[in-house]
């Protein structure tokens, strides 16, 4: 049967922060607070402020500026999806190359819209996820040719972008790459504290564009239809069918697949493409982006009729997550 996939919470009000998915009325990633809370809380976090009015924070310590730390918070709300959906996906290879919505020589980003399982899964409003794809050795960061040896330090503070090889180095490359195959320590992903700093960069990069892209605007005006009914006629970021504008940023699921990690020469342009890619999101038509290649079902709704119930349900049982998924008619 066909019909709209929705993630039913099991126990109602059962405040557990950000370790399992987000309910409908789960506040989005902003500046403002440093925990991701449903609206009904905020009379219990004002009380819990005022009844703890004796705390007094260290003026000796440094201090960042209000801007750069609102936008720490919101870098800190920011998670991923549950590893079930995740495991669920590979197992049953369940991918849609419609997703991939942006691509460049350091990363591709795959979109998944809010309907979608993977996104139905996702821990924060927005979600995204930073993997590691790829064995790049040194991290690119080597000369193409014997030619280029002595003033490859040079030509890596010039140029920002990889550099593409010509067909007369490509054995050059080869042949190193045959050098360096057989010792993992010469790629950056191999190393958990270089991981670990690029989901940060990522993140704070993301977040920064989201924000100034009135994401979460759109999110709350969104949760505020829900409750009042109100039409989305009176929302200032929402289309007729309840779903943020077009340049408008998105709530659902990001995936940024990273094949080249920044470093001190190409941390601007990483920057760049990153809030190129959200701008890019941003800029996706709903109804066009959604059409699948047989022009008559959307390919999220086609991945969704693949996922098998019971089976993804007995995973979610079996990890003692408090939601059930069930599909109802649209």
């Amino acid at each position: 049967m066909s019909g709209r996939l929705i993630l039913q919470e099991l126990k109602v009000g059962w405040k557990t922060g950000n370790k399992f998915p987000v309910t409908k009325r789960s506040g989005p990633v902003s500046k403002s607070n440093g925990q991701i809370l449903d609206y009904g809380d905020l009379t219990t976090i004002e009380s819990l402020r005022k009844k703890n009015g004796y705390y007094k924070p260290n003026k000796a310590l440094p201090k960042s500026a209000e801007g750069q730390r609102s936008l720490l918070r919101a870098r800190s709300q920011l998670r991923g999806t549950n590893s079930i959906a995740q495991v669920y996906q590979s197992t049953f290879r369940i991918f849609s190359a419609q997703s991939k919505v942006y691509s460049c020589d350091f990363f591709r980003l795959l979109y998944f819209p809010p309907e979608h399982f993977l996104s139905l899964f996702r821990k924060s409003k927005p979600a995204v996820n930073v993997r590691s794809v790829g064995e790049v050795y040194l991290n690119g960061n080597y000369p193409l040719s014997t030619r280029d040896a002595s003033t490859a330090s040079n030509s890596r503070k010039e140029t920002h972008s990889l550099q593409k090889p010509k067909i007369q180095e490509i054995g050059n490359i080869r042949q190193l790459q045959a050098m360096l195959g057989n010792d993992g320590s010469n790629i950056p992903r191999n190393y958990a504290y270089l991981r670990r700093s690029l989901r940060a960069f990522v993140n704070k990069c993301f977040i920064k564009k989201w924000l100034e892209l009135q994401g979460a605007v759109a999110v709350k005006e969104q949760i505020g239809q829900d409750d009042t009914r109100a039409s989305s006629t009176t929302c200032n970021y929402l289309d007729p069918k309840g779903r943020s504008r077009v340049g408008i940023a998105k709530d659902g699921f990001y995936l940024f697949q990273v094949l080249k990690f920044p470093d001190s020469t190409t941390e601007t342009e990483f920057e760049r493409h990153v809030a190129r890619s959200v701008q890019a999101v941003a800029n996706l038509d709903w109804d066009q982006y959604t059409l699948g290649k047989a022009k008559a079902k959307n390919w999220v709704q086609e991945a969704n009729d693949r996922v098998r119930l019971p089976i993804l349900n007995s995973y979610l049982a079996h990890d003692q997550v408090p939601r059930i998924l069930r599909k109802v008619k649209s």
